[in-house]
């Protein structure tokens, strides 16, 4: 018994030895990194295969980078924290033809002169293609196909077989990591980094993922990237057979860049999103009520977009899909077990009677020439006529000063694109994949740009916005959306010849410049602000969430943030509220609920009852598909089929190394003491033998 005691005090010692030897030697550091993504015919980002180690080295110019480069003298491997705006293909060429690489550290933001948003440069240079998912858009099989991202560097699209992670100063603990990082790089360059020892990293960053989303898939190595979109309506009582027309309004919710962790893309993304959803709080105050008009208003914001239009695509292959044969039952809940969807309530949209789809695309005015702000309507050059009529309703809406159709007065034009006398056709947009399917919608994207995509296009630095010349920019885009959809709905095609009770409705819809504030600071760098809140109860977290990225995730992964506000908040907008209460129920539905009960077809939003119709839809690239057994295969290789690998855990962190002649002597020092060690226990054996006359 005692000796069991005594065997498990020497375990508890020796481990908690090992974690003070441990913490003595190592510390550890929060990690961004940049993973690997899979697609049909290979695979893009970073891993390494091994765990890397690098003495730290800080260049804060193209001069450093080939200082360390050429410089004999530096013969170890190095770990080389550089500004984020040098992280580029011809500057990482220059690191590994050295031989010196092990990995690099890109500083996004820093508290360091040389990291500060002030030091950034004037111009940017987008790390996506120069026509970002036109192989899956609606020109894809067009010859010379137009260009919207001409300065693109394809960062995003190469194979790094080293580890590549970013520093940021956006919470506490990363600030943290970045101060610890700098202090220890800033004391290797006073070292000459020579004078040992000196301070290193270790990363790992292994990704099981390999080949292409094909063999991955058959391994089980990588899940599909995507999401949840939304999707919502006015109409609760829209049947495929109803015969009305829909307008869509619709909008791109996630966006993509080097570090998912650092996704923001409020030019990209956030700023569309934003738009959106204060269209569909203007025109709730619409007097005529939007389920009473000639027409079905749609609201919808895809996940996935940023790989190969995955929300999109998959929503509209569904719709035009029904009605769906279910032949397995879910054992609980909606939607169909096989062939699999988690909800089927999309087949009470008839993509037949899509009459107009507005959309909103890059709005923030944060990539493009200074001057006065303008949005441009961009429509398809190969079925322009059939969007001619919309175009120019969405021209004389946005001219400011009209006296029938009130705007706010930001002083922001809405011009045709083609105002310039080139046809370039549509952006890169969610609309393309309902055009695939059916060429001669009318169509209007409204963005920031004329002719070029912002140099901040899914860039991690993406993360910005000017106040108030992106708040009068979307405020106007929603002003002029807004309106736009009404006069659809409404079947008005001369504003001048409306109703009195018309003409004080459409004077009701005023977009809220403080709720475009709001939302822009909310979905952008603060999920735990009031706003939020109100819907989610957020705060009540342990840790309540802040900065959270825009990048979609991977498929049914429980970090879905974006699109539970945006049904939310969709939903109470379009909703029937206290339907079946004689008084306001708003109690407290959401935090009581064993007091306050909503009735089965009602949902609890924002501590009300309501109904709404407001629902998610899956979003993954249409190329993939689910089998009986619910695993994910490749259906057709030439559409979408994104993955995101599987990894071991990943993280950094920082040690002393000492010099190459101190590790010799260290290492001949361990060999000696084995030595020693060997012949004194065998010794001991054979003297214990003799004296205890053991054979």
């Amino acid at each position: 018994m005692l000796s069991r005691v005594a065997i498990t005090l020497a375990a508890v010692c020796f481990l908690a030895s090992a974690q003070d030897t441990y913490d003595t030697i190592y510390n550890d550091i929060g990690s961004l990194p940049c993973v690997r993504l899979l697609n049909a015919t290979g695979y893009v980002g970073c891993q390494s295969m091994a765990a890397a180690s690098g003495v730290l080295y800080r260049a804060d110019t193209l001069e450093d980078i080939n200082q360390l480069a050429n410089d004999d003298g530096l013969r170890n491997k190095y770990t080389v924290v550089i500004p984020y705006w040098l992280l580029s293909s011809s500057n990482i060429d220059i690191l590994k033809s050295s031989k010196k690489l092990a990995a690099i550290l890109a500083v996004v933001n820093g508290t360091d002169p040389a990291h500060a948003i002030s030091a950034r440069p004037t111009t940017f240079v987008s790390p996506d293609t120069t026509c970002p998912n036109c192989e899956f858009g609606l020109y894809a099989n067009t010859p010379n196909q137009y260009q919207w991202n001409p300065t693109g560097s394809g960062l995003l699209f190469e194979q790094f077989d080293f580890p590549i992670y970013a520093l940021n100063t956006m919470d506490t603990r990363n600030t943290m990591s970045y101060a610890s990082v700098m202090q220890a790089a800033n004391r290797n360059r006073d070292k000459g980094y020579q004078d040992y020892p000196l301070k290193s990293l270790q990363f790992h960053s292994f990704m099981w993922g390999a080949q292409d989303t094909g063999a991955c898939l058959r391994k089980g190595w990588c899940t599909p990237v995507g999401g949840a979109s939304v999707w919502s309506t006015p109409s609760t009582n829209i049947s495929y057979t109803d015969e009305k027309p829909i307008i869509v309004v619709t909008a791109a919710m996630d966006s993509r860049s080097l570090f998912h962790d650092l996704t923001l893309g409020v030019e990209s993304s956030v700023a569309g999103m934003v738009t959106v959803l204060a269209v569909a709080e203007a025109l709730s105050r619409s007097t005529i009520p939007l389920d009473t008009m000639s027409k079905h208003i749609v609201y919808t914001l895809f996940t996935g977009e940023a790989w190969g239009f995955g929300g999109s695509q998959r929503f509209v292959q569904d719709i035009t899909s029904s009605p769906i044969q279910c032949e397995k039952p879910p054992t609980s809940g909606s939607g169909c077990a096989y062939p699999f969807y988690s909800d089927l309530e999309f087949q009470r949209l008839n993509p037949a009677k899509i009459e107009a789809i507005l959309e909103v695309g890059q709005i923030a005015g944060m990539g493009g020439p200074g001057g006065n702000p303008t949005l441009y309507a961009h429509v398809d050059n190969i079925q322009e006529a059939a969007s001619t009529t919309l175009l120019n309703q969405v021209v004389q809406v946005g001219a400011n000063g009209s006296t029938t159709i009130p705007l706010p007065s930001t002083g922001i034009s809405v011009q045709a694109a083609s105002s310039d006398g080139v046809k370039r056709g549509l952006p890169p947009s969610s609309s393309m994949s309902f055009l695939k399917s059916r060429g001669n919608i009318p169509t209007v994207v409204l963005t920031d740009f004329q002719k070029q995509m912002s140099a901040l296009t899914n860039h991690d630095q993406d993360d910005n916005w000017s106040t108030p010349n992106t708040v009068n920019l979307i405020q106007q885009a929603a002003s002029v959306i807004s309106k736009t959809a009404w006069l659809q709905a409404q079947g008005v095609s001369n504003s001048t010849a409306m109703t009195p009770a018309q003409t004080e409705a459409i004077a009701s819809i005023q977009v809220d410049a403080g709720l475009v504030q709001d939302l822009l600071e909310c979905l952008s760098l603060n999920y735990s602000c009031s706003l939020v809140d109100r819907y989610l109860n957020v705060t009540a977290s342990s840790i309540p969430p802040t900065r959270l990225p825009h990048y979609s995730g991977t498929l049914y992964s429980q970090s879905q943030p974006f699109p539970i506000f945006a049904w939310s908040f969709l939903a109470n907008m379009t909703s029937v509220k206290n339907l079946t209460s004689p008084t306001p129920r708003v109690t407290g539905c959401s935090s009581k609920a064993a007091t306050v009960q909503c009735n089965p077809k009602e949902y609890c939003v924002g501590d009300q009852c309501i109904v709404s119709l407001t629902r998610y839809h899956d979003a993954y690239g249409v190329g993939l598909a689910i089998n009986s057994n619910a695993e994910y295969y490749i259906k057709d290789a030439s559409k979408p089929v994104w993955t995101e690998s599987t990894w071991d855990p990943i993280g950094l962190r920082m040690f002393d190394v000492t010099s190459p002649d101190s590790q010799i002597a260290e290492l001949m020092t361990g060999l000696a003491l084995t030595l020693i060690s060997g012949g004194v226990i065998w010794y001991s054996r054979r003297f214990l033998k003799k004296t205890l006359k053991e054979d």
